[in-house]
């Protein structure tokens, strides 16, 4: 009997590109055949009938054992391998001397001279040292996948990433039969086998989604990563189909997702916006297909603004990002949308408690296709309960407080009607057509809205008969809000050689937001048919408008460069006005700049790609300033070993178009878009400063990166220096002007494989601002967490996936008020005024939530997720508002705690055709 080390030594022999013999059937590429839960025979008959293999067996051995296998491009042998590694199997396979495959019980014995002894040195190759360009596409849709990876097995320094539309270009591939490794996020990875027949120039490789796969049907490669977050520093990478199954309040959300890794908060719920590194979500910039989005929440920030069912891919870059990414100083989320199944007619439909989701995708002819998604709130008892959550505040407080009218009336002997109404839409859309190989020509749309009422009507003639006034009275309180995005790419790529690639493309946006807060009091007096109308309150519209054209191209120099270059050109209108009383306008701007910029990037490889250095410049120039900016980015990363890298990255980053804090100590600060000008409103720079380290293994990965910022031109808004806003404001007495230093560590420890996969992950971090009005010393920024824990868990059972998340974070810092008092005016009148505090001295108590999920595969196009939110129920708060309260002459403080949500459960049923 032979050892098993010679016959292990033979099987690995047998796979590989040499001539052994002239039947060489074991070396057959079989392309695509699935077989799932059929007999060994009849398996086995089919191939033989196909590819002419020749092999020999006892068919009754066989008749019995029942085989779930997928050969894709791939050689028989391989196949056979993977379906006999089960150690209950009973039979095992060796190559003979004319190179048949046997396959016999374990038990037989096989003599040495059996067994087919290889000549070495005959290679069947046909081009050495060349050039391979292609696509990596979705096995079942054809949909193109960018920045996937794709390398040559035996030379780690040749590897490269697909670009957006999944086009590659690999140089100096050594021959034509080498192995390829072909990875995406949320697929499985695969060992690609060239062939002399393989095309070179136009090379399609499909992978296999892990949510698409067979049951039990086997297939190289098989492990698949629910995230990646150690290719390129600062970045996390998920495709939508791996957020699936973490639990949620509404709909699976990538940017709440995104909230679960390190540097990136948890511990606002009210907001989906990304708070990156101790930045702002407006920091952060979105770009959907190309285009930029302004706002991304939903209902009060519990959803964002982007269909899970109309998005392919998404890159979170924490800091340090290359050139090309411009307008923002703390992050890019670059989202693409998903072109539509190329192959057939594909639809699908989620319903849950909030809403309705829905999608078609469809080829039209055989070189377009079409995808459409919608989305729409539904008022169910779960919709209801959020927005009550989140509006009883304001509902319920009374129009006229105890005391408003001498004699009698506390506020409690009136009517109130209330016609509360709320919903939410978003619709995504792309047609995709591909005139010819080289060229793709794509139009994007999308569209997204929230509207919300929660308005009240007052009948208080009751109230002026107590009070001895014979007249009719009634108050109405508006508290309307409605915000969205609009927003549109045409983009032409094209692959002009093997070398160069190029993506034009001209976009819209458009994001407008508006608010009345305001109550109007109506008096008709007896006798009279005329009515007095006084508005009281606040009115808010906000505005942005965003034309953008750029040009990027992509520039392959040589096997260890590559150029990307680009030009970009934008025009922005922002306008905002700011209310009070229907008469008093506080603020009102309307601004236009244009920004023209261009970039320049090297990716070097040294070391035999070991050490990857990316150098960039970008250059802008700004309208409304004439003036230059300049920002140098450098990045790098160095493979120590095989398991072990450093990494680092620099730059600096400008911010144009920004969104200002205005502080509301009483009611809850707001926010709004501004464009800067740089006497009243500073270009926001930032010097970024990361280095890191990551240690990862086939199954686990430990990833830390230490980070500081260095921040000028951070503006806030404020009226608190201001009371009387009715004597004339001028720009320089409302906006102050400072700068801000974030620094702090992100650690990720991450399970990648098996049954148990998830990730926990620390930031330990401190963001100070300094704003000479506000504070004679630095203070901490809104955004100041400084403790934040994250641990997930997720865990296969046959069908069913449970997921379970947990999240701490120490207290985020806020202003409040100390006190009130009355001050008498020259009219005898009383007025109330308060006392803050020093600016964000105070800290809110510790927040953390665990949410829960389980989700049931029924089958590839059928699941049922319930999920818990806040599952112990811990109570958060979300702000404190502070109201004055007069009661019998004399003002005193009233501070309510307005919280998150409590325990908050959640089903949804999802199905899509196939």
């Amino acid at each position: 009997m032979i050892k098993t080390r010679y016959l292990i030594l033979w099987i690995f022999l047998g796979i590989s590109q040499i001539s052994f013999a002239q039947n060489e059937s074991f070396k057959t590429i079989i392309q695509d055949e699935i077989y799932n839960n059929e007999s060994f025979d009849e398996v086995l008959t089919d191939l033989t009938k196909k590819y002419d293999l020749k092999l020999k067996y006892d068919a009754s051995q066989l008749k019995n054992i029942l085989v779930s296998q997928w050969f894709r491009n791939m050689s028989f042998e391989a196949g056979l391998k993977e379906i006999l590694k089960n150690p209950k199997s009973p039979l095992k396979y060796f190559i003979d001397n004319e190179g048949i495959i046997n396959i016999v019980p374990k038990t037989q014995k096989v003599e040495k001279a059996q067994i087919f002894v290889p000549k070495k040195g005959i290679l069947k190759a046909e081009k050495q040292n060349f050039t391979l360009s292609g696509r990596i596409i979705d096995a079942s849709t054809n949909e193109s996948l960018p920045y996937a990876s794709v390398g040559v097995k035996s030379k780690k320094s040749l590897a490269v990433s697909t670009n957006v539309d999944g086009y590659f270009t690999l140089l100096g591939v050594p021959s034509d039969t080498v192995e390829l490794v072909v990875s995406y996020i949320g697929y499985r990875t695969l060992l690609y086998q060239l062939t002399p027949q393989t095309p070179i120039d136009n090379c399609v490789i499909e992978l296999v989604s892990d949510a698409e796969a067979l049951e039990e049907v086997t297939v190289t490669a098989e492990k698949t990563e629910v995230l990646k977050a150690n290719e390129i520093v600062g970045m996390i990478k998920m495709t939508p189909r791996n957020i699936a199954k973490l639990p949620n309040v509404g709909e699976r959300d990538p940017f709440r997702a995104f909230q679960l890794m390190p540097g990136v908060s948890a511990s606002n719920e009210s907001s989906s916006g990304l708070y990156v590194r101790g930045g702002t979500p407006d920091q952060t910039l979105v770009l959907y297909d190309g285009f930029t989005v302004y706002h991304v929440d939903h209902l009060f920030g519990f959803f964002s603004a982007f269909n899970y069912n109309a998005i392919k891919d998404i890159q979170l870059y924490k800091g340090g990002f290359d050139a090309k990414f411009g307008g923002r100083i703390s992050g890019v989320a670059e989202i693409t949308g998903k072109e539509g199944d190329k192959k057939k007619l594909n639809a699908g439909v989620d319903v849950g408690l909030l809403s309705v989701n829905g999608f078609v995708e469809t080829p039209i002819g055989k070189n377009l296709t079409f995808l459409a998604a919608a989305r729409r709130s539904w008022k169910g008892p779960l919709y209801t309960k959020i927005f009550e959550k989140f509006t009883a505040e304001r509902a319920t407080q009374n129009p006229v407080q105890g005391g408003g009218f001498p004699g009698g009336g506390r506020g409690n002997n009136f009517v109130t009607t209330t016609q509360a109404s709320s919903y939410f839409y978003d619709l995504n859309s792309k047609l995709t057509y591909r005139p010819s190989k080289k060229d793709i020509i794509s139009l994007s749309f999308f569209n997204g809205t929230d509207n919300m009422d929660n308005s009240t009507t007052t009948d208080l003639s009751a109230v002026a008969a107590l009070a001895g006034r014979n007249i009719n009275l009634n108050t109405s309180s508006s508290d309307i809000s409605d915000w969205g995005n609009t927003g549109g790419s045409l983009k032409w790529s094209r692959k002009w050689s093997e070398k160069l690639y190029s993506n034009a493309l001209v976009s819209y946006s458009d994001y407008f937001s508006n608010r009345d807060n305001s109550r109007s009091l109506n008096i008709r007096r007896p006798g009279t048919d005329s009515t007095q109308a006084v508005k009281l309150g606040q009115f808010e519209t906000n505005t942005v408008s965003d034309l953008t054209g750029k040009i990027d191209f992509e520039y392959k120099l040589n096997t260890t460069n590559q150029i990307d270059f680009g030009l970009q050109y934008t025009s922005n209108t922002v306008k905002y006005n700011y209310t009070q009383n229907d008469t008093i306008s506080v603020l009102d701007r309307n601004d236009s700049g244009q920004i023209l910029s261009g970039y320049i990037q090297d990716q070097i490889k040294f070391l035999n790609g070991n050490l990857i250095v990316k150098p960039g410049l970008r250059y802008n120039y700004f309208s409304s300033t004439q003036a230059s900016y300049v920002e140098p980015r450098l990045s790098a990363n160095w493979n120590i070993s095989k398991r072990f890298k450093l990494k680092g990255a620099g730059g600096i980053y400008h911010q144009f178009i920004k969104q200002i804090n205005r502080e509301d100590i009483t009611q809850g600060n707001r926010s709004f878009w501004i464009l800067a000008n740089n006497s009243t409103l500073p270009v926001t720079r930032s010097i970024h400063y990361i280095a890191g380290a990551a240690y990862e293994t086939p199954n686990y990965l430990i990833d830390v990166e230490l980070y500081q910022k260095q921040n000028t031109g951070i503006t806030e808004y404020s009226l608190r220096f201001v009371p009387q806003v009715n004597r004339g404001l001028k720009a320089s007495e409302t906006f102050f002007n400072g700068d801000e230093t974030v620094r702090g560590i992100d650690i990720l420890a991450q399970r990648k494989f098996g049954a148990l996969t998830g990730w926990l992950g620390y930031t330990l971090a401190e963001a100070k601002r300094n704003i000479a009005a506000f504070s004679d010393k630095p203070y901490y920024s809104d955004q100041d967490v400084r403790h934040q824990f994250k641990a997930v868990a997720m865990y296969n059972i046959k069908k069913v996936d449970f997921a379970l998340t947990w999240i701490f974070a120490t207290g985020r810092p806020y202003t409040s008020i100390l006190g009130a008092y009355d001050l008498k005016l020259l009219d005898g009148s009383f007025r109330s005024y308060t006392n803050p505090s020093d600016k964000n001295a105070n800290r809110f108590a510790n927040y953390h939530r665990m949410d829960a999920s389980m989700t049931f595969n029924m089958n590839k196009n059928l699941s049922i997720t319930g999920s818990v939110f806040n599952a112990y129920n811990r109570t958060n708060i979300w702000y404190k508002r502070f109201q004055i309260v007069r009661e019998d002459g004399i003002s005193f403080l009233q501070t309510t705690d307005v919280t998150y949500l409590g325990v908050t459960p959640n089903i949804m049923l999802s199905w899509k055709l196939r």
